[in-house]
């Protein structure tokens, strides 16, 4: 009679974990992870956002409370350095002016989401200003009219801009990035003069590198 009944659950035991194979979490949790549409983020919508600006003299640092989901847009304008001068951040974009002398020029903050900036490191001889502000405050690079500068710049670049040219007189050296939702590439970098057409399809942001370099950048 023992026997009987062993047998009969064991033969219980066996069906019931053949059910489980098909029927269990496992198949379920495969099942719905095989069905579900695959994650996608979203770019980050631009704001306005007040700008900020500290100042200092001499090497310091700063916190900065720029919003991580932000484009940040950074001037830092020394007109009294006699010397090195650098500014480097905690974020994604790691040293953000590299120059000797006065200097006076704006780059940018925050393109990689997952490192935002939180805090600036300045080193310098003399009296300064720093300013984050958002893209309101940027220059526009529009089809047909050509725009010239010296040093580092950051440009709006409208919808319906497919190429640019740009022209650089330097001894040192120059480059030229671009940022989109669907991009972010370096164009040109290259010692000495130079004139060349590069993509750049708009909307999207232009970040011209070279403290020494007059340039010129015409959009079509």
């Amino acid at each position: 009679m023992k026997r009987g009944w062993a047998g009969f659950l064991a033969l219980a035991l066996v069906l019931l974990s053949g059910c489980g194979s098909s029927t269990g979490f496992g198949t379920i949790v495969t099942s719905s992870a095989a069905s579900a549409p695959p994650a996608t983020s979203a770019a980050p919508v631009l704001r306005d956002v007040p700008p900020e600006t500290h100042t200092g003299t001499g090497d310091g640092e700063f916190a900065s409370t720029w919003p991580a989901d932000q484009l940040g847009f950074f001037t830092f304008d020394c007109p009294k350095c006699s010397s090195n001068v650098m500014v480097d951040t905690d974020g994604g974009e790691y040293g953000l002016v590299n120059a000797i002398g006065k200097y006076k020029g704006t780059t940018w903050l925050n393109t990689e989401p997952d490192r935002p900036t939180r805090k600036v490191t300045i080193h310098a001889n003399a009296p300064w200003t720093a300013t984050i502000a958002d893209y309101r405050t940027l220059p526009v690079a529009a089809p047909g009219s050509p725009v010239s500068g010296k040093g580092d710049a950051v440009f709006r670049v409208p919808d319906g801009v497919r190429t640019v040219v740009f022209t650089a007189k330097t001894r040192g050296n120059v480059a030229v990035w671009v940022h989109s939702e669907k991009v972010r590439d370096l164009l040109v970098n290259e010692i000495g003069d130079l004139s060349k057409t590069v993509e750049v399809v708009g909307p999207a942001y232009l970040l011209v590198e070279g403290y020494e370099a007059s340039w010129t950048i015409t959009p079509s």
